[in-house]
């Protein structure tokens, strides 16, 4: 054999052993993949507990953080609890106010002095009539005044509004009157002067009464300001004696009378009966229940 093949043939022989070789790592390679995976696996498991260990731990902070949250929330409503005591007292001390004249009050102070000088001229004039003149130029003094209290929704006791009211009254001026005194019974802080018995509703009540009599005997209506009065003191629930109560709607039953309105009359002149039983309208009553067929 010569050199040239012999080489040859240990070239393939290297070449077989080269195959050969590799071929055995591959099956070692196979071999070992299970206990690599199994390694990997290991490993994997000690990531997890170690991403695990944050987890809890953010767990447990939310937790605190919940705690945190309620416990503030408990601060609130302790702070809120807290508002609606101090809302309370201003209502209260609010309330206290109203209950007095308004101080610091120079227009209101003014004012005063005007009603205090119509006072004092008028105590000695005995004669009613005599007194008029001097109420009527007081009014003219105050009107603006109490037109402005009236019209700017202000709320406290206004002495001169009272005795405005009283005056117009006096004067026969009901169209005046009547708006502006059930605006002042409305508000709730208004009383009488001294000299004056009973509240500011008897006091309304008996002056349209009164007003509305003579509209009756002179034939004229008394519309709508006795209706008006009567529909406020039902509105507002007026805490009225029975004989003022109940002279209202006997007063309000004879006007619809005239008006031939018998079956509103008859309806007051019931509700008058309840009211107070000595309201003296049981002839009406029969005389209107025959009229109208009822029995």
């Amino acid at each position: 054999m010569n050199i040239l093949k012999r080489r040859q043939l240990e070239k393939q022989n290297r070449d077989k052993a080269i195959r050969q070789a590799a071929k055995n790592i591959g099956a070692v390679a196979n071999g070992l993949s299970k206990p690599v995976s199994k390694l990997r696996q290991n490993l994997e498991k000690k990531q997890v507990k170690a991403q695990a260990k944050p987890a809890i731990k953010d767990a447990d902070q939310l937790d605190e953080l919940g705690n945190e949250l309620a416990s503030v929330q408990g601060d609130i409503g302790h702070l809120e609890n807290r508002v609606d005591e101090h809302e309370d007292d201003i209502q209260a001390l609010k309330s206290q106010f109203d209950d007095v004249e308004s101080s610091g009050n120079p227009d209101l102070e003014t004012h005063k002095a005007i009603v205090e000088a119509c006072i004092k001229e008028m105590s000695s004039i005995e004669d009613i009539e005599d007194r008029l003149p001097f109420k009527a130029e007081a009014c003219k003094r105050l009107e603006a005044f109490v037109n402005g209290y009236f019209q700017s929704g202000a709320k406290y006791p206004n002495s001169v509004a009272v005795w405005f009211m009283i005056w117009l009254f006096d004067l026969g001026d009901i169209a005046k009157a009547v708006p502006l005194a059930l605006h002042l019974a409305a508000q709730k802080v208004h009383k009488m002067p001294s000299r004056f018995s009973g509240d500011i509703e008897c006091f309304i009540c008996d002056q349209v009464y009164d007003w509305a009599s003579a509209q009756l005997e002179t034939h004229k209506s008394a519309g709508p300001y006795l209706d008006d009065v009567v529909k406020a003191s039902e509105a507002a629930k007026w805490k009225l004696p029975a004989l003022v109560e109940g002279k209202m709607y006997v007063m309000r039953g004879k006007h619809l009378e005239v008006l031939a309105e018998d079956k509103a009359a008859l309806a007051d002149f019931e509700k008058a009966m309840t009211i107070n039983s000595r309201a003296g309208v049981k002839k009406k009553i029969e005389k209107l229940k025959t009229k109208l067929a009822i029995e």
